[in-house]
């Protein structure tokens, strides 16, 4: 009699885990709606890919008790309670700087919407970290010729204060969101920090909506002499008397915290979770993973943010607040490249 293989369970549209979990020989793997998600509990599944809307923690080993692992294809993990997980000898994946390339498109495309190449030059741009998407949205600077410092107080050669990053043209934000440690990040950008900007400064947030502190978004939608792409927010999906400022809003461009869900990201976050799996499950190998990438698509990096702008206004002018989430759920496929 064969022996029943671990089960994985993924959510339904993740991009590229159709094709690339069938590979799987020693996992039985099946997808589950988000409204399913409480009912899997009793299949007893070992692995539970999920977004990061799920809290990792123990509340949520109590609702899964079968759960062995909990993942999730970005490279998310401000949801997980590593404590609670060490504590319950339970395991978490993820595939971190899968969608750094993604990140750093998406921000100079922006500023490509809203500036001339000579004038970005003339700004010059500051990053605020220097991690994997830091580096990656520097590196494209770097190869056009445009000026750029960082701050990162983890990368000592060539940090600038953040007050120097401030007084740049272009600012934009590449940290992960953390509320303890040396260098806490949550609440890192002040509605003071906004009062201080000089007009027509470009203002990017792909990070997290809660290192922006509170009023800061606020403060920022009241400085209409300022440039802002903001693919975060807090909370999320922002709702109540917030939509409204933010549909009125001049010289902004808002999308549903997709900065990162390129083609080449998403695909990228999946397969890198199928790979750790199949080390965990002695599994594979796997195919390169350009056999799951598409060459050609009607959504494209160099050219959304206006539609994808303008898709999530109008949901806003109705109070669809849901489309936020629907959106990022259902997100079609955006070809890379700027």
């Amino acid at each position: 009699m064969p022996v029943p293989r671990p089960i994985l369970y993924y959510p339904k549209g993740t991009a590229g885990a159709d094709a690339i979990f069938s590979r799987f020989r020693n996992l039985e793997v099946r997808s589950y709606s988000k409204e399913d998600l409480d009912e899997i509990a009793s299949v007893g599944p070992e692995v539970l890919v999920a977004n990061t809307r799920l809290e990792v923690n123990s509340e949520t080993f109590r609702r899964f008790p079968s759960v062995k692992i909990f993942a999730t294809v970005s490279s998310g993990n401000d949801h997980v309670n590593f404590s609670d997980l060490k504590n319950e000898g339970r395991i978490f994946l993820n595939s971190p700087g899968c969608n750094a390339g993604s990140v750093a498109e998406y921000c100079r495309a922006a500023l490509s919407y809203f500036l001339p190449i000579d004038e970005i030059r003339r700004r010059s741009v500051g990053i605020v970290g220097y991690g994997n998407t830091g580096k990656a949205f520097a590196s494209i600077l770097k190869s056009e010729g445009i000026e750029f410092a960082y701050h990162d107080p983890y990368v000592k050669d060539n940090s600038v204060l953040l007050s120097e990053i401030y007084s740049r043209g272009i600012v934009s934000f590449h940290v992960p969101l953390t509320g303890d440690g040396p260098y806490p990040t949550k609440g890192m950008f002040e509605a003071e920090d906004v009062r201080k900007l000089a007009p027509k400064t470009l203002v990017l947030n792909t990070s997290r909506g809660e290192i922006w502190g509170r009023g800061t978004l606020e403060e920022s939608l009241q400085r209409e002499d300022l440039l802002k792409v903001i693919d975060v927010f807090y909370p999320e999906p922002p709702r109540g008397e917030l939509l409204q400022r933010l549909v009125s809003s001049k010289n902004s461009i808002f999308t549903p915290h997709i900065a990162g869900y390129s083609q080449k990201g998403r695909i990228t976050g999946t397969y890198r979770l199928a790979e750790k799996l199949c080390i965990l499950y002695k599994d594979g190998p796997l195919p390169p993973m350009e056999e799951f990438l598409i060459s050609d698509g009607e959504w494209k990096t160099k050219t959304f943010l206006e539609k994808e702008d303008g898709l999530l206004r109008d949901a806003w002018k109705k109070n669809d607040w849901e489309y936020f989430e629907r959106r990022r759920n259902h997100y079609p496929v955006r070809i890379d490249g700027i």
